[in-house]
């Protein structure tokens, strides 16, 4: 089976310029919901060449705090999400304070200056969290006092069709002179929450199969051997079947984390990066070049937005920007052939 849960459509001819991009997870969702990737940024050189690989050499390698604005090509949306280890719960916790924290509000002066149609804002749920809360309000507050109409949601990836509970914070902005708001699409019946691990990895062959000497296994798989602990490493956590969603991804494999798996041997795992990118609803056309890190790649994949969400929430937006830029096309035009009903009216209405 060749797993793609983001069929490709046909370009609906908007353009996007994307912020840190990462390794494209995000761009491969807006990619097959029709839009055309003109431009991107990221500061992490591993990711630039796994984007590269996979998406285009439209992609630039740089600190997008030195970044010359005025060298992003005018597009009509801008997506992308600041890093977040500042608001993440996991993370150093330092908020806006924090040198990555800070970057929303390099992202925010970007959006002020290039003036797209609209955009797109993924961060971690700590944001909207009471300690980062304040931030987001800010964040919002000034979204708006730039000139765009702002909508946002917690939305959990499992409930739009992933195998993963995985829960992240989207801010859509539309402009103001468009004429509406973004409309979060709502989950589909046959997606909400329907996605378990058996249905996007299992027909994927175990990576391997445990045969060496007890001496040899893991510590942690040693200590399921020997009885000391069980499969839930006694912390209350448990490994994933393959009849539950993967809990949150995270960007690095440790020995006691939610990257692991029950393997048909019956001792727990860690996901490989095909599964993971699986997990993260990313098609298998999509690879990472050998010659990036083991550990670079499952950064990679933990720090991506989950490539159907793009697609779902970016399916939506074009058709929102498309129905508001008819509409006022068909408005300018009824001005220009009837100018003077149209001032007659006006001044009938004073």
């Amino acid at each position: 089976m060749t797993y793609n849960v983001t069929p490709q459509l046909a370009s609906n001819g908007f353009t996007v310029a994307e912020l840190f991009a990462g390794g494209g997870l995000m761009a491969v969702g807006l990619r097959a919901a029709g839009y055309d990737l003109v431009w991107a940024n990221d500061f992490d050189k591993n990711a630039v060449k796994a984007y590269g690989h996979n998406l285009g050499d439209h992609i630039v390698h740089g600190d997008i705090t030195a970044l010359n604005i005025d060298s992003i090509p005018d597009v009509d949306v801008i997506a992308g999400g600041p890093p977040c280890q500042d608001y993440s719960v996991a993370g150093t916790s330092a908020g806006e304070e924090g040198e990555r924290g800070k970057l929303v509000w390099r992202y925010l002066e970007i959006i002020e200056r290039k003036r797209p149609k609209a955009f797109v804002f993924e961060n971690v749920k700590g944001l909207i969290m009471k300690k980062h809360r304040p931030t987001f309000d800010a964040l919002l507050e000034r979204f708006a006092a730039i000139g765009y109409t702002v909508s946002w949601r917690l939305i959990n990836a499992w409930d739009y069709g992933v195998a993963q509970k995985r829960e992240r914070v989207f801010i859509v902005g539309v402009r103001a002179d468009l004429g509406f708001a973004y409309v979060f699409p709502e989950p589909r019946p046959e997606d909400y929450r329907t996605q378990v691990l058996r249905d996007v990895i299992g027909d994927l062959p175990e990576p391997y199969a445990i045969h060496a000497p007890e001496e040899r296994l893991p510590a942690y798989i040693q200590n399921v051997v020997d009885g000391k602990t069980t499969t839930n490493y006694g912390n209350g956590i448990p490994v994933n079947s393959g009849d539950y969603p993967a809990r949150t991804l995270i960007c690095e494999y440790r020995a006691k984390c939610p990257n692991e798996v029950t393997s048909i041997n019956g001792f727990p795992r860690r996901f490989t990066v095909r599964e993971c990118l699986r997990i993260q609803s990313v098609p298998d056309s999509y690879v990472l070049p050998d010659d990036i890190s083991l550990s670079a790649q499952y950064r990679i994949v933990g720090n991506g937005v989950a490539s159907r969400v793009s697609y779902l929430l970016g399916v939506a937006l074009a058709e929102q920007l498309r129905t508001a830029t008819e509409s006022n096309a068909i408005g300018e035009r009824l001005i220009s052939d009837y100018p003077d009903d149209c001032a007659n009216s006006r001044k009938e209405a004073v």
